[in-house]
């Protein structure tokens, strides 16, 4: 069962280092609390002034006095809380910023395994609703409950200063009202933490629609789409509803019993005025301050909605913030001086999911400029193979190393600046071109670009677009599958890695294209150690060694020629995919 406290302090201090960055704004606003509470006490007590002095002594002549006396404190309070105000979102602001960063840094480093388990609408909740949900119960609840306790701690004084008979009036109906808050604070946590939860399902289901929107429409499923969008809204509106009613419910009972408190208190008071033991300038005083008495407390149906929606937004997001899926880095890497593209498989062994082992104790070596191209049939583990190279996976058993040293011992960076990938999924992002082929690295110029797009054949493609500071749509739809093929290739020769890896990185490449980029690629793989997977016959023809998997181990290798005269597995691969109509 989740906990049901008002105030939950681990998660707290787990908030407490981010706040603690902004502890200036914040710390003016906690100065400012008690001076805007003591100021919203000025007003009754100036009232009483006025009712028991110049209005019962019917002389007018002091009215004026007290009056400026009333603007000047109004002016003061209202001041003193923009001032406050103001300060206070700052620092919540603040707060969601570090937040903010600290969940997207963190989502940067989590293994594949963890994005392949979560979906992407899912993680877009944590680090918008729920990351704003923290600053605001930090900002418009921790702080505004801390504010509305002082205020009335400042109004039970003044209330046992005026008659301390009448305040145990006002007292004896607080065990009622802590109790029955309580309650609908437990409630409202709950439904809190129910309406997080369902708006995550909701964000992942409308993400995935949005970017599957041409299978949708392709296969006639709009009214289905809709159908159940429909209905993952009307349950988050059902527990919406039930948090509404939670809080109208914990409203109308907090002001039932202020104007309860306030007849009961005209009802005592009827003896003292007539024996007068009582002003009725101090009943008036009496009877405002009782009305903001209730107020703080009326409002803490808001509060109590704000804090435990934080507190459920906390809950995940340092549920995320403790998620340890990620590839481990060696304390003390070892740096290679200079790679020369030698990739070791030394009785590797590999399973995605427990009891389901992919590969089975693969070894292979890939000589310094060699190039390979791994080939078999689904499931083989030719994709798992160069997942291991570049660490989007650590192995089982066994190891993988380049120029003998485990890829585990290198820092991830070298690694992977050693290693360049082009995959069959290109993902291109929103900007520039220059800002998709360096990926924010300035110390990439135009002219490194150019030479890299001159050598696939992808400056024309540029060119007509506008240059480098040319716009790419959302995943570069503003160009064909080929062109956005090119510019992945383009991406990776603008760093000259030392290894070449390419999983089906041709795929998607119509023939004019194939044939525009072919001697390019060729030409990519001068002076680089290649492993490819790929089942185009151009493709294949351009490497020194063929490597067929089966059930994650070696089947056979050699070349072309060795590999047919064996009429092994790959002659049989080789008539299916290139032999007849599919090859023609």
């Amino acid at each position: 069962m989740a906990d049901t406290s008002l105030i939950d302090i681990p998660l707290l201090r787990r908030v407490a280092p981010f706040a603690w960055a902004h502890r200036k704004p914040l710390g003016i606003a906690l100065l400012l609390l008690p001076l805007t509470a003591g100021m919203q006490l000025v007003p009754p007590w100036l009232i009483k002034q006025a009712i028991d002095g110049p209005i019962a002594a019917r002389n007018p002549d002091g009215l004026g006095v007290i009056a400026l006396l009333m603007l000047g404190a109004l002016v003061v309070q209202y001041s003193l809380q923009f001032v406050q105000s103001y300060a206070m979102h700052l620092g919540g602001q603040g707060i969601v910023h570090d937040l903010r960063c600290a969940v997207h840094g963190h989502l940067l480093t989590l293994h594949d395994r963890y994005f392949r388990k979560n979906p992407a609408g899912r993680l877009l909740t944590r680090c918008t609703n729920d990351v704003e949900g923290i600053g605001e119960m930090f900002a418009s609840g921790f702080l505004t409950l801390f504010a509305d306790l002082i205020l009335l701690a400042g109004i039970c004084i003044a209330l046992v200063v005026l008659n301390w008979k009448l305040a145990l009036v006002t007292f004896a109906v607080m065990p009622a009202l802590f109790l029955v808050s309580r309650w609908f604070q437990q409630a409202l946590r709950g439904a809190y933490q129910e309406i997080r939860a369902r708006v995550s399902v909701l964000n992942a289901y409308l993400q995935e629609r949005i970017s599957g929107i041409q299978i949708i429409q392709l296969f006639a499923q709009e009214d289905k789409a809709l159908a159940d969008f429909r209905d993952h809204s009307e349950e988050l509106m059902t527990t919406h509803l039930r948090s509404i009613k939670l809080d109208a419910a914990l409203f109308a009972f907090v002001d039932m019993m202020s104007y309860l408190v306030t007849a009961l208190l005209l009802w005592w008071a009827a003896g003292p005025i007539v024996e007068d033991a009582l002003t009725l300038g101090a009943l008036v005083a009496f009877v405002d301050y009782v009305r903001r008495f209730f107020q703080p407390i009326r409002d803490l149906s808001q509060k109590f909605a704000t804090m435990q929606a934080g507190l459920a937004s906390a809950e995940r997001v340092f549920g995320l913030l403790d998620e340890t899926q990620r590839i481990p880095a060696d304390a003390e890497p070892t740096a290679l001086a200079e790679v020369a593209g030698r990739i070791t498989f030394d009785a590797v062994h590999f399973e995605y999911i427990a009891g389901e082992p992919v590969l089975r104790g693969l070894s292979l070596d890939v000589a310094p400029g060699e190039k390979v191209a791994l080939l078999g049939v689904t499931g083989a583990g030719k994709s798992t193979a160069l997942r291991l190279i570049n660490r989007t996976y650590d192995v089982d058993r066994g190891s993988v190393s380049l120029d003998g040293v485990d890829v585990r011992r290198l820092a991830p960076a070298a690694l992977r600046r050693a290693i360049g990938v082009v995959l069959q999924q290109v993902m291109l992002f929103m900007g520039s071109v220059r800002s998709n082929l360096t990926l924010g690295d300035r110390t990439v110029t135009d002219e490194e670009l150019w030479v890299a797009l001159d050598r696939v054949g992808g400056r024309a493609i540029v060119e007509r677009l506008g240059g480098l500071d040319a716009d790419l749509s959302e995943g570069g739809r503003n160009l064909s599958a080929g062109e956005r093929q090119l510019l992945a290739f383009a991406r990776v020769l603008v760093y000259d890695p030392r290894v070449l890896v390419l999983d089906e990185a041709t795929s998607n490449i119509d023939t004019f294209s194939e044939e525009r980029i072919q001697s390019a690629v060729a030409r990519a793989m001068e002076g680089r150690t290649a492993i490819v997977v790929a089942h185009r016959l151009s493709t294949i023809q351009q490497v020194d060694r063929i490597v067929v998997l089966k059930g994650g181990r070696v089947a056979e290798q050699g070349s072309h020629a060795e590999l047919m005269e064996a009429g092994g597995l790959y002659r049989k691969l080789y008539e299916n995919y290139y032999s007849g109509p599919a090859a023609a």
